[in-house]
């Protein structure tokens, strides 16, 4: 049998499929029985439904047998379904927010005075509810208290020991019931003087809600029996030893029988008892903050407030004063 084949406008690969068989007379089963083709894939192939057919490489077997049954050419008939596919496959992978679809929710809306005014008042109600819940957990919570240094039980050879750590800016911190500087990144550092044993360190930090943080720390002091404190009961001086007692509020440099100098810082009534055989020395940059009682004897301030005193000689001679001028 010899088909005549009209020539008709290609418009859309599924049309001209179902267009030349009809022409042809021929019905989908009688064409899926001469090529082998499924029927259903016949049919998604003459309703345009390429997404749902098989791997090309099938589909376009299927496009060469229909090529041979229509006497059609079949490279005609797989560039268009490669045309046509691709477009599909472009229409499928449209992204998820679609001008349509950001079009439906903002397409209504228009920015006014009025809307201003509306988003500026929610925007004030979150920020005060924001505020408010931050306040009610300030008021709740404890500062914090981080203690870099010294480690607990740490022993310390010397007779002044460096204390640094962190807790809340804005908190007020004590040692031992004496206020410490705490800067605006709620760091601290101070120095305190430490005697010979068991030492506890008590660190309170407190908000301006009174909500208070407290921890407890034991050092233990090993330095020189020279230096004691005033609470510690003074050796019996023998003919050849000096013994000097320090009331400072400043910092001061002092030597003991030639040992290597040694720097403290004090706070207001802090006291020293310093004993030697040889000598004591002194130096400090406010002879006016610092009181001596030597060999028992009381000399008052060493100087005037704000005088620099340098390596001043304190002798086992009880008969012989010190002089402190610089």
């Amino acid at each position: 049998m010899i088909f005549e084949v009209k020539k008709i406008r290609l418009e859309t690969l599924s049309e001209y499929l179902s267009e030349i068989r009809g022409q042809l007379n021929l019905l989908p089963t009688e064409v899926a029985e001469r090529t082998g083709i499924p029927p259903k894939f016949l049919e998604m192939l003459e309703q345009n439904h390429f997404h749902q057919l098989p791997p090309d490489v099938y589909v376009l077997g299927f496009l060469r047998q229909l090529a041979g049954i229509y006497a059609v050419d079949a490279n005609t008939l797989i560039e268009q379904y490669k045309k046509e596919c691709g477009i599909q496959r472009q229409l499928h992978a449209r992204p998820l927010f679609s001008a349509s679809w950001t079009k439906k929710i903002f397409g209504k809306f228009v920015i006014t005075p009025k809307a201003l005014s509306v988003a500026a008042g929610l925007l004030f109600v979150i920020v005060t509810l924001g505020y408010i819940i931050w306040q009610v957990g300030s008021i709740n919570k404890t500062p914090s208290l981080d203690i870099v240094s010294p480690q607990d039980r740490q022993i310390i050879s010397d007779s002044v020991i460096t204390v640094s750590g962190r807790t809340d800016p804005g908190t007020s911190l004590n040692i031992n019931n004496k206020s410490v500087f705490v800067d605006s990144q709620g760091d601290f550092t101070t120095q305190i003087g430490i005697d010979n044993g068991q030492e506890q360190l008590v660190f309170t930090a407190s908000n301006k809600f009174n909500k208070t943080s407290t921890k407890t720390l034991t050092v233990i002091g090993e330095n020189s029996p020279a230096v004691l404190s005033a609470s510690t009961t003074a050796p019996q001086l023998s003919a050849a030893s000096v013994q000097l007692k320090l009331e400072f509020t400043g910092p001061a440099t002092f030597t003991v029988d030639g040992s290597s100098p040694q720097v403290i810082n004090f706070n207001a009534g802090d006291v020293k008892v310093l004993s030697a055989q040889d000598k004591i020395t002194i130096s400090t940059s406010d002879a006016g903050a610092t009181k001596a009682t030597y060999n028992g004897q009381s000399l008052g301030f060493l100087g005037k407030p704000k005088e620099k005193l340098v390596n001043v000689p304190f002798f086992p001679q009880s008969d012989t004063i010190p002089n402190t001028t610089p």
